[in-house]
Protein backbone atom coordinates (compact mmCIF):
# COMPACT_ATOMS: atom_id res chain seq x y z
CA UNK A 1 0.00 0.00 0.00
CA UNK A 2 3.22 2.32 1.05
CA UNK A 3 3.89 4.73 -2.05
CA UNK A 4 0.90 4.20 -4.33
CA UNK A 5 -1.82 6.70 -5.70
CA UNK A 6 -5.11 6.85 -4.83
CA UNK A 7 -7.98 8.13 -6.71
CA UNK A 8 -5.56 9.28 -8.69
CA UNK A 9 -4.72 12.19 -6.30
CA UNK A 10 -3.55 10.93 -2.99
CA UNK A 11 0.01 9.48 -2.30
CA UNK A 12 -0.24 7.04 0.26
CA UNK A 13 3.42 7.51 1.98
CA UNK A 14 3.49 5.64 5.73
CA UNK A 15 1.10 3.65 7.75
CA UNK A 16 0.31 5.40 11.02
CA UNK A 17 -2.38 3.12 12.96
CA UNK A 18 -4.67 0.88 12.59
CA UNK A 19 -8.41 -0.16 13.95
CA UNK A 20 -10.19 -3.86 13.66
CA UNK A 21 -12.13 -2.27 10.26
CA UNK A 22 -9.39 0.05 8.06
CA UNK A 23 -5.80 0.80 8.32
CA UNK A 24 -4.87 4.52 8.59
CA UNK A 25 -1.79 6.04 6.62
CA UNK A 26 -0.15 9.73 6.21
CA UNK A 27 -0.78 10.94 2.60
CA UNK A 28 -0.45 13.51 -0.08
CA UNK A 29 -3.07 15.47 -1.58
CA UNK A 30 -1.03 15.89 -4.51
CA UNK A 31 -3.74 18.09 -6.26
CA UNK A 32 -3.42 20.46 -2.93
CA UNK A 33 0.23 19.97 -1.78
CA UNK A 34 -1.18 18.94 1.93
CA UNK A 35 -0.90 16.25 4.40
CA UNK A 36 -3.70 13.99 4.73
CA UNK A 37 -4.76 10.83 6.65
CA UNK A 38 -6.08 7.93 4.25
CA UNK A 39 -8.01 5.04 6.18
CA UNK A 40 -8.31 2.45 4.21
CA UNK A 41 -10.99 -0.68 4.40
CA UNK A 42 -8.76 -3.80 5.29
CA UNK A 43 -9.09 -6.21 2.48
CA UNK A 44 -11.33 -8.87 4.16
CA UNK A 45 -14.13 -6.35 4.73
CA UNK A 46 -13.88 -4.85 1.08
CA UNK A 47 -15.64 -7.89 -0.39
CA UNK A 48 -18.90 -7.44 1.39
CA UNK A 49 -20.99 -4.99 -0.08
CA UNK A 50 -23.10 -4.26 3.07
CA UNK A 51 -19.30 -3.19 4.61
CA UNK A 52 -18.18 -0.94 2.39
CA UNK A 53 -22.10 0.52 1.66
CA UNK A 54 -21.90 1.62 5.65
CA UNK A 55 -18.16 2.85 5.19
CA UNK A 56 -19.01 5.28 2.42
CA UNK A 57 -22.44 6.33 3.77
CA UNK A 58 -20.55 6.97 6.93
CA UNK A 59 -18.11 9.15 5.38
CA UNK A 60 -20.61 11.11 3.51
CA UNK A 61 -21.69 12.04 6.91
CA UNK A 62 -18.76 12.70 8.93
CA UNK A 63 -18.02 14.54 5.78
CA UNK A 64 -20.92 16.71 6.35
CA UNK A 65 -19.15 18.16 10.13
CA UNK A 66 -17.26 21.16 10.36
CA UNK A 67 -15.95 22.05 14.02
CA UNK A 68 -12.57 22.83 14.92
CA UNK A 69 -12.77 19.95 17.80
CA UNK A 70 -13.84 17.58 15.24
CA UNK A 71 -11.86 15.67 12.86
CA UNK A 72 -12.41 16.88 9.06
CA UNK A 73 -13.49 14.22 6.67
CA UNK A 74 -12.39 15.15 2.73
CA UNK A 75 -13.06 13.01 0.78
CA UNK A 76 -13.94 9.29 0.30
CA UNK A 77 -13.70 6.41 -3.03
CA UNK A 78 -12.73 3.51 -4.22
CA UNK A 79 -9.52 2.81 -6.13
CA UNK A 80 -9.35 -0.94 -7.51
CA UNK A 81 -11.49 -2.30 -4.84
CA UNK A 82 -9.59 -0.22 -2.19
CA UNK A 83 -12.02 1.93 -0.08
CA UNK A 84 -10.74 5.26 1.58
CA UNK A 85 -11.95 7.94 3.59
CA UNK A 86 -8.96 11.26 2.85
CA UNK A 87 -9.02 13.10 6.20
CA UNK A 88 -7.59 15.82 8.26
CA UNK A 89 -3.67 15.03 9.34
CA UNK A 90 -3.78 16.13 13.32
CA UNK A 91 0.11 15.66 15.18
CA UNK A 92 -0.17 15.06 18.57
CA UNK A 93 -1.59 12.33 21.10
CA UNK A 94 -4.25 10.28 22.07
CA UNK A 95 -5.50 10.32 25.85
CA UNK A 96 -4.84 6.94 25.59
CA UNK A 97 -1.79 6.96 24.87
CA UNK A 98 -1.01 9.83 27.64
CA UNK A 99 -2.64 8.49 29.92
CA UNK A 100 -0.81 4.36 29.58
CA UNK A 101 2.49 6.18 29.73
CA UNK A 102 1.07 7.36 33.40
CA UNK A 103 0.24 10.87 32.74
CA UNK A 104 -2.17 12.70 34.90
CA UNK A 105 -4.11 15.75 34.01
CA UNK A 106 -5.14 18.06 36.57
CA UNK A 107 -8.71 18.56 37.21
CA UNK A 108 -9.16 21.75 35.44
CA UNK A 109 -7.28 20.87 32.47
CA UNK A 110 -9.62 17.49 32.38
CA UNK A 111 -12.52 19.77 32.78
CA UNK A 112 -11.37 21.91 30.23
CA UNK A 113 -10.62 18.63 27.58
CA UNK A 114 -14.64 16.79 27.89
CA UNK A 115 -16.00 20.82 27.72
CA UNK A 116 -14.57 20.64 23.78
CA UNK A 117 -15.44 17.11 23.69
CA UNK A 118 -19.18 17.88 24.43
CA UNK A 119 -18.81 20.72 22.35
CA UNK A 120 -17.49 18.37 18.95
CA UNK A 121 -20.74 16.03 19.94
CA UNK A 122 -23.10 18.39 19.95
CA UNK A 123 -22.08 19.42 16.29
CA UNK A 124 -22.37 15.94 15.27
CA UNK A 125 -25.88 15.27 16.99
CA UNK A 126 -27.08 18.63 15.82
CA UNK A 127 -26.49 16.76 12.32
CA UNK A 128 -27.76 13.73 13.28
CA UNK A 129 -24.34 11.69 13.68
CA UNK A 130 -23.80 9.75 16.33
CA UNK A 131 -20.61 8.33 17.28
CA UNK A 132 -20.96 4.80 19.39
CA UNK A 133 -17.51 4.71 19.88
CA UNK A 134 -16.03 8.01 22.30
CA UNK A 135 -13.08 6.70 23.93
CA UNK A 136 -9.53 8.03 24.85
CA UNK A 137 -8.07 6.49 22.17
CA UNK A 138 -10.53 8.13 19.95
CA UNK A 139 -9.63 11.58 21.51
CA UNK A 140 -6.34 13.88 20.25
CA UNK A 141 -4.31 16.35 21.74
CA UNK A 142 -2.42 18.23 19.55
CA UNK A 143 1.12 19.91 20.24
CA UNK A 144 -0.98 23.62 20.04
CA UNK A 145 -3.42 21.64 22.78
CA UNK A 146 -6.32 21.79 20.42
CA UNK A 147 -8.80 19.00 21.61
CA UNK A 148 -10.11 16.51 18.35
CA UNK A 149 -12.40 13.85 18.10
CA UNK A 150 -11.96 11.12 15.40
CA UNK A 151 -13.70 8.26 13.52
CA UNK A 152 -16.78 10.28 13.37
CA UNK A 153 -19.50 8.41 12.57
CA UNK A 154 -17.56 5.35 11.38
CA UNK A 155 -18.56 1.86 13.15
CA UNK A 156 -15.93 -0.68 13.97
CA UNK A 157 -15.83 -3.90 13.49
CA UNK A 158 -13.12 -5.45 15.59
CA UNK A 159 -12.89 -9.06 17.07
CA UNK A 160 -10.37 -8.07 19.60
CA UNK A 161 -10.87 -8.92 23.03
CA UNK A 162 -11.98 -4.92 24.47
CA UNK A 163 -15.18 -5.33 22.07
CA UNK A 164 -18.50 -6.48 21.90
CA UNK A 165 -21.02 -6.66 18.96
CA UNK A 166 -24.71 -5.61 19.48
CA UNK A 167 -27.46 -6.38 17.98
CA UNK A 168 -27.80 -5.44 13.99
CA UNK A 169 -23.93 -4.86 14.24
CA UNK A 170 -23.37 -2.04 16.21
CA UNK A 171 -20.25 -2.59 18.04
CA UNK A 172 -18.50 -0.74 20.54
CA UNK A 173 -15.66 -0.86 23.15
CA UNK A 174 -16.68 -2.51 26.01
CA UNK A 175 -14.59 -0.60 28.54
CA UNK A 176 -16.88 2.94 27.27
CA UNK A 177 -19.86 1.07 25.94
CA UNK A 178 -23.22 2.78 27.67
CA UNK A 179 -26.12 0.06 29.14
CA UNK A 180 -28.30 0.39 26.43
CA UNK A 181 -25.73 -0.10 23.46
CA UNK A 182 -24.66 -3.32 25.44
CA UNK A 183 -28.20 -4.79 25.33
CA UNK A 184 -27.92 -4.15 21.94
CA UNK A 185 -31.35 -1.40 22.43
CA UNK A 186 -31.68 1.67 19.78
CA UNK A 187 -29.27 4.33 20.51
CA UNK A 188 -28.92 8.04 20.33
CA UNK A 189 -27.19 10.91 21.13
CA UNK A 190 -27.40 10.28 25.22
CA UNK A 191 -25.02 7.07 24.54
CA UNK A 192 -22.34 9.27 23.69
CA UNK A 193 -23.34 10.93 27.02
CA UNK A 194 -22.16 8.08 28.66
CA UNK A 195 -19.51 7.20 26.99
CA UNK A 196 -18.51 11.02 27.53
CA UNK A 197 -18.83 10.25 31.29
CA UNK A 198 -16.64 7.12 31.37
CA UNK A 199 -13.85 9.54 29.56
CA UNK A 200 -14.21 11.60 32.44
CA UNK A 201 -13.93 9.02 34.86
CA UNK A 202 -11.10 7.81 33.43
CA UNK A 203 -8.80 11.19 32.73
CA UNK A 204 -9.83 12.08 36.57
CA UNK A 205 -8.98 8.92 38.04
CA UNK A 206 -6.29 7.52 35.70
CA UNK A 207 -8.65 4.31 36.00
CA UNK A 208 -11.48 2.95 33.96
CA UNK A 209 -15.39 2.48 36.14
CA UNK A 210 -15.40 -0.88 35.66
CA UNK A 211 -13.28 -3.77 34.89
CA UNK A 212 -13.36 -7.58 33.94
CA UNK A 213 -11.93 -10.45 32.37
CA UNK A 214 -13.93 -10.17 29.34
CA UNK A 215 -15.33 -7.72 27.60
CA UNK A 216 -18.83 -9.35 28.30
CA UNK A 217 -17.89 -9.01 31.64
CA UNK A 218 -17.23 -5.51 31.58
CA UNK A 219 -20.24 -4.77 29.48
CA UNK A 220 -22.84 -6.74 32.18
CA UNK A 221 -20.77 -4.27 34.88
CA UNK A 222 -22.15 -1.19 32.52
CA UNK A 223 -25.76 -2.43 32.79
CA UNK A 224 -26.25 -4.02 36.59
CA UNK A 225 -23.68 -2.15 38.25
CA UNK A 226 -23.14 1.35 39.82
CA UNK A 227 -20.05 2.82 39.91
CA UNK A 228 -18.24 3.94 42.43
CA UNK A 229 -18.06 7.85 42.83
CA UNK A 230 -14.39 9.41 41.52
CA UNK A 231 -13.90 11.28 44.51
CA UNK A 232 -13.68 7.38 46.43
CA UNK A 233 -10.40 7.26 44.05
CA UNK A 234 -9.06 10.75 44.57
CA UNK A 235 -10.63 12.69 47.48
CA UNK A 236 -9.31 16.05 46.19
CA UNK A 237 -11.71 15.91 42.85
CA UNK A 238 -14.40 18.72 44.06
CA UNK A 239 -17.74 17.29 44.77
CA UNK A 240 -19.03 19.53 41.65
CA UNK A 241 -17.31 16.87 39.32
CA UNK A 242 -18.58 13.78 41.23
CA UNK A 243 -22.20 14.93 40.19
CA UNK A 244 -21.29 15.57 36.77
CA UNK A 245 -19.36 12.07 36.40
CA UNK A 246 -22.73 10.32 37.78
CA UNK A 247 -25.63 12.41 36.23
CA UNK A 248 -23.53 11.39 32.51
CA UNK A 249 -23.53 7.19 33.78
CA UNK A 250 -26.44 7.38 34.77
CA UNK A 251 -27.91 3.82 33.66
CA UNK A 252 -31.31 5.29 32.70
CA UNK A 253 -30.74 7.68 29.60
CA UNK A 254 -33.74 9.72 30.80
CA UNK A 255 -31.35 10.46 34.07
CA UNK A 256 -28.46 11.82 32.33
CA UNK A 257 -28.12 15.05 30.74
CA UNK A 258 -30.41 14.80 27.34
CA UNK A 259 -27.71 16.86 25.11
CA UNK A 260 -24.02 17.43 25.10
CA UNK A 261 -25.03 21.05 24.98
CA UNK A 262 -26.51 20.39 28.97
CA UNK A 263 -23.49 18.32 29.55
CA UNK A 264 -21.11 21.37 28.26
CA UNK A 265 -22.82 23.51 30.39
CA UNK A 266 -22.39 21.97 33.59
CA UNK A 267 -18.40 21.41 32.50
CA UNK A 268 -18.66 24.79 32.10
CA UNK A 269 -20.19 26.07 35.29
CA UNK A 270 -17.69 23.60 37.33
CA UNK A 271 -14.58 25.74 35.36
CA UNK A 272 -15.84 28.05 36.32
CA UNK A 273 -16.70 27.57 40.25
CA UNK A 274 -20.76 27.93 39.97
CA UNK A 275 -23.07 25.19 41.03
CA UNK A 276 -23.91 22.64 38.75
CA UNK A 277 -27.07 21.21 37.83
CA UNK A 278 -26.47 18.02 38.34
CA UNK A 279 -27.61 16.41 42.06
CA UNK A 280 -24.82 16.59 44.39
CA UNK A 281 -23.56 13.40 46.17
CA UNK A 282 -23.88 12.61 49.17
CA UNK A 283 -21.41 12.61 51.97
CA UNK A 284 -19.71 9.27 51.32
CA UNK A 285 -19.31 6.97 54.54
CA UNK A 286 -17.29 9.14 56.94
CA UNK A 287 -19.28 11.72 57.31
CA UNK A 288 -23.62 12.44 58.16
CA UNK A 289 -25.54 9.62 56.12
CA UNK A 290 -29.34 9.44 55.87
CA UNK A 291 -30.10 6.15 57.76
CA UNK A 292 -32.75 3.88 56.25
CA UNK A 293 -36.20 3.52 58.04
CA UNK A 294 -38.63 0.85 57.97
CA UNK A 295 -41.68 2.67 55.10
CA UNK A 296 -44.49 3.26 57.99
CA UNK A 297 -44.45 3.76 61.35
CA UNK A 298 -45.52 0.32 63.89
CA UNK A 299 -47.19 -0.13 67.14
CA UNK A 300 -45.06 -3.42 68.60
CA UNK A 301 -47.50 -5.35 70.64
CA UNK A 302 -46.65 -5.08 74.81
CA UNK A 303 -44.53 -8.25 75.73
CA UNK A 304 -46.45 -9.87 78.88
CA UNK A 305 -44.53 -10.94 81.92
CA UNK A 306 -44.57 -14.27 83.01
CA UNK A 307 -45.88 -14.19 86.83
CA UNK A 308 -43.34 -14.04 89.16
CA UNK A 309 -40.87 -12.91 86.66
CA UNK A 310 -38.22 -10.30 87.90
CA UNK A 311 -37.92 -8.96 84.56
CA UNK A 312 -40.42 -5.92 86.27
CA UNK A 313 -37.70 -5.35 88.97
CA UNK A 314 -34.37 -5.51 86.20
CA UNK A 315 -36.64 -2.74 83.91
CA UNK A 316 -37.11 -0.26 86.81
CA UNK A 317 -32.97 -0.06 87.33
CA UNK A 318 -32.64 0.42 83.85
CA UNK A 319 -35.04 3.16 83.48
CA UNK A 320 -33.52 4.71 86.53
CA UNK A 321 -30.18 4.31 85.21
CA UNK A 322 -30.76 6.12 82.13
CA UNK A 323 -33.03 9.04 83.50
CA UNK A 324 -29.87 9.98 86.07
CA UNK A 325 -27.25 9.88 82.90
CA UNK A 326 -29.99 11.75 81.24
CA UNK A 327 -29.84 14.43 83.88
CA UNK A 328 -26.24 13.77 84.58
CA UNK A 329 -26.01 15.26 80.93
CA UNK A 330 -27.97 17.85 81.20
CA UNK A 331 -26.17 19.02 83.74
CA UNK A 332 -22.55 18.61 82.09
CA UNK A 333 -24.27 21.00 79.14
CA UNK A 334 -25.58 23.58 81.54
CA UNK A 335 -22.30 23.89 83.84
CA UNK A 336 -20.34 24.19 80.43
CA UNK A 337 -22.09 26.65 78.87
CA UNK A 338 -22.57 28.83 82.04
CA UNK A 339 -18.43 28.19 83.34
CA UNK A 340 -16.67 27.46 79.72
CA UNK A 341 -15.41 30.32 77.40
CA UNK A 342 -18.63 32.37 77.98
CA UNK A 343 -20.55 30.58 75.37
CA UNK A 344 -17.74 30.98 72.67
CA UNK A 345 -17.82 27.10 71.62
CA UNK A 346 -16.63 26.97 68.32
CA UNK A 347 -17.98 24.06 65.74
CA UNK A 348 -15.82 22.67 63.48
CA UNK A 349 -16.23 21.96 59.94
CA UNK A 350 -14.99 20.04 57.00
CA UNK A 351 -12.53 21.66 54.52
CA UNK A 352 -14.05 21.11 50.85
CA UNK A 353 -12.17 20.12 47.93
CA UNK A 354 -11.02 23.31 45.94
CA UNK A 355 -8.75 22.13 43.86
CA UNK A 356 -9.41 22.80 39.90
CA UNK A 357 -11.41 25.97 40.93
CA UNK A 358 -10.64 29.28 39.92
CA UNK A 359 -9.21 31.54 42.73
CA UNK A 360 -11.82 33.86 43.10
CA UNK A 361 -14.78 30.72 43.62
CA UNK A 362 -12.11 29.24 45.80
CA UNK A 363 -12.13 32.08 47.75
CA UNK A 364 -15.32 32.81 48.15
CA UNK A 365 -16.46 29.06 49.18
CA UNK A 366 -14.22 28.87 51.80
CA UNK A 367 -14.78 32.53 53.09
CA UNK A 368 -18.26 31.79 52.75
CA UNK A 369 -17.48 28.40 55.53
CA UNK A 370 -15.81 31.02 57.65
CA UNK A 371 -12.27 29.87 57.25
CA UNK A 372 -9.31 32.67 56.59
CA UNK A 373 -7.43 31.61 53.23
CA UNK A 374 -3.71 32.65 52.09
CA UNK A 375 -3.10 32.78 48.53
CA UNK A 376 0.55 31.32 47.20
CA UNK A 377 1.26 30.80 43.63
CA UNK A 378 3.00 28.48 41.28
CA UNK A 379 4.34 28.49 37.81
CA UNK A 380 2.57 25.78 35.86
CA UNK A 381 2.46 25.73 31.99
CA UNK A 382 0.22 22.85 31.48
CA UNK A 383 -2.86 25.15 33.60
CA UNK A 384 -4.36 28.17 32.96
CA UNK A 385 -3.61 30.86 35.32
CA UNK A 386 -5.31 31.18 38.40
CA UNK A 387 -6.34 27.80 38.67
CA UNK A 388 -6.17 25.96 42.55
CA UNK A 389 -3.39 23.45 42.05
CA UNK A 390 -2.88 22.03 45.66
CA UNK A 391 -4.96 23.38 48.97
CA UNK A 392 -3.46 22.30 52.69
CA UNK A 393 -5.06 21.22 54.64
CA UNK A 394 -6.57 18.80 52.10
CA UNK A 395 -10.35 18.02 51.90
CA UNK A 396 -12.31 16.44 54.63
CA UNK A 397 -10.34 18.18 57.69
CA UNK A 398 -12.03 19.36 60.65
CA UNK A 399 -11.08 23.12 60.95
CA UNK A 400 -12.83 25.49 63.03
CA UNK A 401 -14.57 29.36 62.15
CA UNK A 402 -11.41 31.65 61.65
CA UNK A 403 -8.47 28.90 61.36
CA UNK A 404 -6.79 29.01 57.54
CA UNK A 405 -6.50 27.24 54.55
CA UNK A 406 -3.47 28.09 52.11
CA UNK A 407 -4.29 27.80 48.21
CA UNK A 408 -1.50 27.29 45.88
CA UNK A 409 -2.62 29.05 42.58
CA UNK A 410 -1.22 28.41 39.30
CA UNK A 411 0.15 31.40 37.39
CA UNK A 412 1.74 32.23 33.96
CA UNK A 413 5.50 31.03 33.39
CA UNK A 414 7.32 33.74 34.00
CA UNK A 415 9.07 35.89 31.54
CA UNK A 416 12.28 36.09 30.33
CA UNK A 417 14.06 38.93 27.96
CA UNK A 418 14.55 37.50 24.30
CA UNK A 419 18.08 37.14 23.14
CA UNK A 420 20.05 39.19 20.51
CA UNK A 421 20.35 36.24 17.77
CA UNK A 422 21.26 38.19 14.80
CA UNK A 423 24.07 37.69 12.83
CA UNK A 424 24.07 33.73 14.36
CA UNK A 425 23.50 30.68 12.80
CA UNK A 426 19.96 28.91 13.13
CA UNK A 427 21.68 25.59 14.84
CA UNK A 428 23.28 28.71 17.35
CA UNK A 429 20.40 30.73 17.76
CA UNK A 430 18.09 27.86 19.18
CA UNK A 431 21.11 26.59 21.84
CA UNK A 432 20.50 30.22 22.72
CA UNK A 433 16.93 30.24 22.88
CA UNK A 434 16.94 26.82 24.62
CA UNK A 435 19.16 27.98 27.48
CA UNK A 436 16.37 30.97 28.23
CA UNK A 437 13.43 28.22 27.73
CA UNK A 438 12.11 30.27 24.72
CA UNK A 439 11.86 27.96 21.04
CA UNK A 440 12.94 28.94 17.15
CA UNK A 441 9.59 29.93 15.67
CA UNK A 442 9.01 30.55 11.82
CA UNK A 443 11.94 31.16 9.46
CA UNK A 444 11.76 32.73 5.93
CA UNK A 445 14.53 33.85 3.42
CA UNK A 446 15.59 37.53 2.55
CA UNK A 447 18.77 38.56 -0.20
CA UNK A 448 21.06 40.69 2.21
CA UNK A 449 24.58 42.28 0.86
CA UNK A 450 25.07 42.54 4.55
CA UNK A 451 24.62 39.07 6.20
CA UNK A 452 26.33 36.07 5.12
CA UNK A 453 24.26 33.39 3.99
CA UNK A 454 22.36 31.06 6.32
CA UNK A 455 22.75 33.89 8.88
CA UNK A 456 20.18 35.52 10.88
CA UNK A 457 19.49 39.25 9.42
CA UNK A 458 16.19 39.71 11.97
CA UNK A 459 14.28 38.38 14.70
CA UNK A 460 10.62 39.14 15.87
CA UNK A 461 9.66 39.43 18.86
CA UNK A 462 13.08 42.09 18.94
CA UNK A 463 15.92 41.83 21.46
CA UNK A 464 15.19 42.72 24.97
CA UNK A 465 11.27 42.45 24.77
CA UNK A 466 9.72 40.44 27.60
CA UNK A 467 8.26 36.89 27.11
CA UNK A 468 7.37 33.74 28.62
CA UNK A 469 8.98 30.64 28.96
CA UNK A 470 8.36 28.00 25.46
CA UNK A 471 7.31 31.43 23.39
CA UNK A 472 8.52 31.29 20.19
CA UNK A 473 11.05 33.57 18.38
CA UNK A 474 10.64 34.08 14.67
CA UNK A 475 13.46 34.83 12.17
CA UNK A 476 14.13 35.80 8.83
CA UNK A 477 17.49 34.23 7.33
CA UNK A 478 20.20 35.81 4.60
CA UNK A 479 19.75 33.72 1.28
CA UNK A 480 23.37 36.09 0.55
CA UNK A 481 23.87 39.12 -1.40
CA UNK A 482 21.55 39.77 -3.97
CA UNK A 483 24.27 41.47 -6.16
CA UNK A 484 24.82 40.28 -9.96
CA UNK A 485 27.84 40.10 -11.85
CA UNK A 486 27.20 41.16 -15.30
CA UNK A 487 28.61 38.59 -17.61
CA UNK A 488 30.14 39.52 -20.77
CA UNK A 489 28.29 38.67 -23.92
CA UNK A 490 29.51 40.68 -26.85
CA UNK A 491 29.71 38.56 -29.84
CA UNK A 492 26.81 36.96 -28.85
CA UNK A 493 23.61 36.83 -30.70
CA UNK A 494 20.87 38.72 -29.90
CA UNK A 495 18.77 35.92 -28.61
CA UNK A 496 21.58 34.21 -26.87
CA UNK A 497 22.87 37.02 -25.02
CA UNK A 498 19.21 37.93 -23.71
CA UNK A 499 18.51 34.37 -22.60
CA UNK A 500 22.04 34.74 -20.37
CA UNK A 501 21.15 37.76 -19.19
CA UNK A 502 17.33 37.10 -17.99
CA UNK A 503 18.68 33.94 -16.28
CA UNK A 504 20.58 35.60 -13.84
CA UNK A 505 17.58 37.40 -12.93
CA UNK A 506 18.29 40.84 -15.56
CA UNK A 507 16.41 42.62 -18.07
CA UNK A 508 17.38 42.73 -21.77
CA UNK A 509 16.53 45.87 -23.80
CA UNK A 510 17.83 46.71 -27.53
CA UNK A 511 19.45 49.72 -27.60
CA UNK A 512 20.09 49.65 -31.47
CA UNK A 513 23.38 49.51 -33.30
CA UNK A 514 26.39 50.93 -32.73
CA UNK A 515 29.61 50.80 -34.69
CA UNK A 516 30.96 47.23 -35.22
CA UNK A 517 33.04 45.41 -32.55
CA UNK A 518 36.56 44.58 -34.40
CA UNK A 519 36.58 41.58 -31.73
CA UNK A 520 33.52 40.30 -33.91
CA UNK A 521 32.43 42.44 -37.00
CA UNK A 522 29.44 39.84 -37.97
CA UNK A 523 26.76 42.09 -38.26
CA UNK A 524 23.30 41.39 -35.69
CA UNK A 525 26.01 40.52 -33.03
CA UNK A 526 26.54 42.31 -29.41
CA UNK A 527 29.12 44.82 -30.22
CA UNK A 528 28.38 46.87 -26.66
CA UNK A 529 26.44 46.41 -23.19
CA UNK A 530 25.74 48.83 -20.42
CA UNK A 531 26.47 48.12 -17.65
CA UNK A 532 29.95 46.74 -18.77
CA UNK A 533 31.12 43.21 -18.10
CA UNK A 534 32.41 42.75 -14.78
CA UNK A 535 30.13 45.47 -12.97
CA UNK A 536 27.96 44.36 -9.92
CA UNK A 537 24.21 44.99 -10.21
CA UNK A 538 21.02 43.94 -8.79
CA UNK A 539 18.66 41.20 -9.47
CA UNK A 540 16.12 43.25 -11.75
CA UNK A 541 18.80 45.90 -13.38
CA UNK A 542 18.48 47.00 -16.95
CA UNK A 543 21.01 45.82 -19.28
CA UNK A 544 21.16 47.30 -22.85
CA UNK A 545 22.63 45.63 -25.80
CA UNK A 546 23.62 47.54 -28.88
CA UNK A 547 24.65 45.07 -32.16
CA UNK A 548 26.99 45.88 -34.50
CA UNK A 549 25.98 48.09 -37.26
CA UNK A 550 25.61 45.72 -40.94
CA UNK A 551 28.04 46.57 -43.69
CA UNK A 552 26.47 48.90 -46.11
CA UNK A 553 26.36 47.54 -49.66
CA UNK A 554 29.10 47.77 -52.92
CA UNK A 555 28.12 50.58 -55.16
CA UNK A 556 27.60 48.58 -58.62
CA UNK A 557 29.96 49.74 -61.63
Amino acid sequence: MSESILGGRYRVEARIGAGGMAEVFRGLDTTLNRTVAIKVLKPQFASDPSFVERFRREAQAAARLNHPNLVGVFDTGADNGTNFIVMEYVEGRTLADFMDKGGRLAPAKVVEIAEKIAEALAAAHAQGVIHRDIKTANVMVTRQGVVKVMDFGIARLTTGPDTIAQTASVLGTAAYISPEQAQGQPVDARSDIYSLGVVLYEMLTGAQPFTGDSAVAIAYKHVQENPRPPSALDPDIPARLDAVVMRAMAKNPANRYQSATEFGQDLERVRTGRDVEATPLLPRSDATQVIARTTATQIMPPVLDEPGSSRKVWMGVLIGFLIVAVLGGGGYLLATSLLGDNGSTTTEQKVPSVIGFSREAATSTLENLGFDVVVKQKTDDTVEPGIVLFQDPVSGTLLKEGETVTLTVSRSPKTVLVPDITGMTLSEAQAELEAVNLTLGTQTTAPSDSVDAGKIISQNPSVDTPANAGDPVNVVVSSGTDKVTVPDVTCFSFGKAKAQLTQLGLIVIDGGTAPANPLCPTPNRVAVQAPAPGTQVNSGTTITLYLNESSPSPSPT
